[in-house]
């Protein structure tokens, strides 16, 4: 291990070929700009422009570009990154929000189609978990994610259809179309949990009724209950730690929907929710990521985080968003192939899932295998 002289954090030294200085101030970097506090910029080093270079390159790998860029505005001028640098990392910023814009754009061209017909959509993590964020347009949005009660799901298809747009079917069962040439899918389930001997209990977590959100000062739209929505973030970082991995971003989504949700939910019924769907193990492992290496406080004294979450940190750190650095991985082309490189994945982090979620794990690789068709 370790220590970077100007960071309270202990990080650990794995295979991926990132310095220590550049992880420990890509973390300050990245606190800085979700809780909007300056503090976390406090000992911040003036960087070379190499630095720079690859703290500019590593937040790209995590999708948090946009995050870092509004932390940037808290440095004095003597701190700032050299100018080439700073233009480019402007120009991200600026796209990351014109696709933010436009995916706003889209949701309100899509929602008055649905509720005009009764069908009331719920908007799940993207720009629902951005209004977490101080400023949700420059949190970094792949698609925009919309769930659907069984029966409305088969009928928002058809509407999609009907207006003379393409709706493929992708490996998890969900709908996914261009809409104002923005990614859209269509999804069935709310929390993707893996473990069907649990059904029970999250039937009765999602049949909360959702809450109406802005999006903007323009734009409203349903979420999931607070309940539902901090356990949906929970599950989709577990279930993508078990295949391919994950960025820093989503661990940033997760803290600030805990820090905002967690009080109207209660400590000790989210503590029973995660016992009841068999992640509770998982969970203190995440937690204690979040705590850790994205904690709201700079600095005093945290004791260092046991050995499978500085695990999950490496692996983090080393595969980047959805895993997609992962040295020799390469995007695998056609549905059969994507599939089988998911269950490789998931064969692959076996051991891993044995000790945070084994039935998740299970229960992952027996559905992967099943939709196999050679």
């Amino acid at each position: 291990m370790v220590r970077d002289r100007h960071s309270t954090f202990n990080i650990q030294h794995s295979t991926f070929n990132i310095q220590h200085s550049t992880l420990t101030t890509l973390l300050s970097v990245v606190r800085a700009g979700i809780y909007e506090d300056a503090g976390h910029l406090s000992d911040l080093p003036v960087l070379t422009e190499g630095e720079w270079e690859a703290l500019y390159e590593e937040s790209k790998r995590q999708t948090v570009s946009g995050i870092a860029l509004h932390a940037l505005t808290m440095l004095p001028d003597s701190k700032m990154p050299p100018e080439g640098v700073l233009l480019r990392w402007v120009a991200r910023g600026d796209r990351i929000e014109r696709s933010w814009h436009g995916m706003k754009r889209a949701i309100l061209t899509l929602l008055p189609l649905f509720e005009e017909k009764g069908i009331r959509p719920v908007l799940q993590k993207g720009h629902a978990v951005g209004r977490f964020y101080p400023v949700p347009q420059l949190r970094t949005s792949g698609d925009v994610d919309l769930c659907f009660e069984a029966g409305d799901r088969r009928r928002a298809d058809s509407l999609i259809a009907a207006k003379g747009t393409r709706i493929q079917g992708a490996s998890d069962s969900s709908g996914v179309y261009q809409w104002h040439n923005y990614e859209i899918e269509h999804h069935s389930r709310l929390i993707e949990l893996g473990n069907p001997f649990r059904g029970k209990e999250l039937r009765k977590i999602i049949a909360e009724p959702p809450v109406r959100i802005k999006i903007g000062a323009d734009c409203e739209a349903y979420a999931p209950a607070p309940l539902a929505e901090l356990l949906m973030v929970n599950v989709h970082i577990l279930k993508h730690i078990l295949g391919h991995g994950i960025g820093l971003r989503h661990f940033c989504d997760y803290a600030l929907a805990r820090r905002a949700l967690l009080p109207v939910i209660g400590e000790e019924r989210y503590a029973e929710a995660c016992r009841a769907l068999g992640i509770a193990r998982w969970t203190r492992v995440l937690d204690e990521f979040t705590d850790y290496y994205l904690c709201q406080r700079p600095g005093g004294d945290m004791r260092r985080p046991r050995r499978l979450t500085r695990k999950i940190f490496s692996m983090v750190m080393e595969g980047g968003n959805f895993g997609l650095h992962h040295s020799g991985r390469r995007k695998k082309s056609g549905k059969l192939k994507r599939k089988v490189s998911t269950l490789g994945a998931f064969m692959r982090n076996a051991p891993l899932a044995l000790r945070l979620a084994p039935a998740e794990g299970f229960f992952g690789i027996l559905r992967l295998s099943a939709h196999l068709r050679f």
